[in-house]
């Protein structure tokens, strides 16, 4: 009857122990959790681990081995991403079980010195249940070092990997060299249990020690990105609102001029020169072209952002089309604008390059404004059989979408590239292009 409610007890504990390892190797991930898709997992796991024969060592390579590939091929995860998050699982597991056995092993002769079956069993259960209960309790702390981590900050996963997979070795080989793989309801007092408790806890502890470096080094890479933002609002203060400043000193010194303008060519016309004056009319509107622009977007500053660009495009034989229309003034800066559209275009344009000769290479441009909303859509040739890379261009953008509340969307279809900005406007702040209409005295 004994050996029944030990057999059963240790099933239960078993089959808890791996529905807890998959539970939080799936939040990890991000995934739902679904019990029917990890149910034959817990399964196998739970049946490898019954197996007395087979060393511990053995046991957790094979469920390591079983979560990497299931986070893989199943949860369509990193394989990099899937094999820390296997590991760690494991890990803190194991090192919880190794806490409570070392603590059950200095505890139960001090408080029965006596061999007792049924405080055996109190103790065996109780331990269990500690043992459980620490490694849930670790779990969540884990959560806010990985959840939801940036995909970009995947290059640091090895920096981690390396020696989160040595503390595993090193602590797991001391805790069954002198435990091995059965603990006795009577344990004696024995200095090495402290001195094993002592390394549990400090193994722990390094777990941690490394989840915090991670996170700082993730911190870091936001950082960094925030950093290039703002070297690119620096870039973009110096060039194109400066540029925007000189076309509108041009605009307005064209505009005083034009009534003077306007009494030559009446003075041609009058002394019946009509060749001069048409001439006349020639050079004023090379003058006219040499301040117009391709895309009359409201907003100057862009206005020469996309000039530059389409420039960029035509000389690599990109034909760019399209509008863009954006409120004036609003409350998106524009400095944000040119982050977007500076890095949405280089990225077309740097697709575009790569394409064969045999695929049409084309830019098109277009906007789109309900109410307080604006939709701004980028669409550029792609070639299909390449996957494209979020780099900090993407990540720049993304942060400039959340800062007014909008979102980015990306598509691909079939040889099409497709990225959708959608900003939350509003048109009761000034920012910069609204300086320089006061500047000449006019309304947008």
């Amino acid at each position: 009857m004994i050996g029944f409610i030990d057999s059963f007890y240790q099933m239960i504990l078993v089959i808890s122990e791996c529905l807890i390892e998959c539970y939080f190797f799936t939040v990890l991930t991000g995934k739902p959790w679904k019990f029917i898709k990890y149910a034959p997992l817990v399964a196998a796991g739970s049946a490898v681990i019954s197996i007395p024969y087979i060393t511990v060592f053995l046991k957790i390579a094979f469920l390591i081995s079983v979560l990497f590939l299931f986070g893989v091929f199943v949860l369509k995860i990193s394989g990099r991403i899937s094999l820390l998050y296997a590991v760690l699982v494991l890990e803190v597991m194991q090192l919880c079980w190794g806490v409570t056995d070392s603590v059950t092993e200095i505890l139960f002769p001090l408080l029965f010195p006596g061999a007792s079956v049924f405080y055996g069993y109190i103790f065996m259960i109780g331990g269990s249940l500690s043992a459980l209960c620490l490694a849930l309790v670790c779990y969540l702390m884990i959560l806010k070092y990985l959840k939801q981590k940036n995909t970009a900050q995947n290059q640091y996963v090895i920096m981690i990997l390396i020696p989160l997979a040595l503390i595993f070795i090193v602590s797991g080989y001391i805790k069954y060299t002198v435990y091995g793989n059965v603990h006795s309801f009577f344990p004696s007092l024995d200095r090495k249990h402290v001195q094993v408790f002592v390394i549990q806890i400090l193994a722990v502890a390094s777990i941690f020690s490394i989840l915090y470096a991670y996170q700082r080094l993730t911190d870091s890479f936001s950082l960094r990105t925030k950093l290039s933002m703002l070297e690119q609002e620096r870039h973009f203060q110096s060039q194109y609102v400066e540029e925007a400043r000189l076309h509108y000193e041009e605009t307005r010194s064209l505009q005083h001029d034009m009534k003077n303008h306007l009494l030559v060519i009446r003075g041609l016309l009058d002394k019946g020169e009509a060749e001069k004056a048409g001439a006349y009319i020639g050079e004023l509107d090379v003058m006219t072209e040499n301040i117009s622009f391709f895309f009359q977007t409201n907003n100057p500053v862009l206005d020469i952002l996309l000039e530059n660009k389409l420039a960029l495009a035509d000389s690599r034989g990109i034909s760019v089309s399209g509008s863009l229309k954006v409120p004036f003034p609003c409350s998106v800066h524009d400095t944000d604008f040119c982050i977007i559209l500076s890095n949405a275009l280089d990225n077309a344009v740097c697709a575009c390059s790569g394409l064969g000769s045999g695929i049409k290479k084309y830019i098109h441009i277009s906007s789109c404004r309900q109410g307080d909303f604006l939709m701004i859509e980028i669409e550029n040739s792609f070639d299909g059989n390449r996957k494209y890379k979020k780099d900090i261009g993407l990540s720049n953008i993304k942060w400039i979408t959340e800062k007014y509340d909008g979102a980015m969307d990306i598509s691909i279809q079939d040889n099409v590239f497709c990225l959708n900005v959608l900003l939350l406007i509003s048109q009761h702040s000034q920012d910069i292009s609204q300086q320089f209409d006061k500047d000449t005295g006019n309304r947008g």
